[in-house]
């Protein structure tokens, strides 16, 4: 699995478990539920890889060869 493909699972495997545990926890409607999830999850997932890009442990986005 290259760098890409790991980063994009850590992301989303992140993103939906904090986006769910939060979803569930502000309770509500099933609607609310699953917009809150998916909130929580797009910020979650979208940390994880900006965090990645500042550590520098993401260079594949610079070069799309991954050299």
């Amino acid at each position: 699995m290259s760098e890409a493909n790991t980063l994009a699972v850590l992301a989303g495997g992140v993103g939906g478990a904090v986006g769910a545990f939060v979803g569930v926890a502000v309770g509500g409607a099933a609607l609310t539920v699953a917009l809150t999830t998916l909130v929580v999850a797009l910020l979650v997932g979208g940390g994880v890889v900006a965090s990645a890009v500042i550590a520098g442990d993401v260079e594949f986005l610079v070069d799309p060869n991954g050299e």
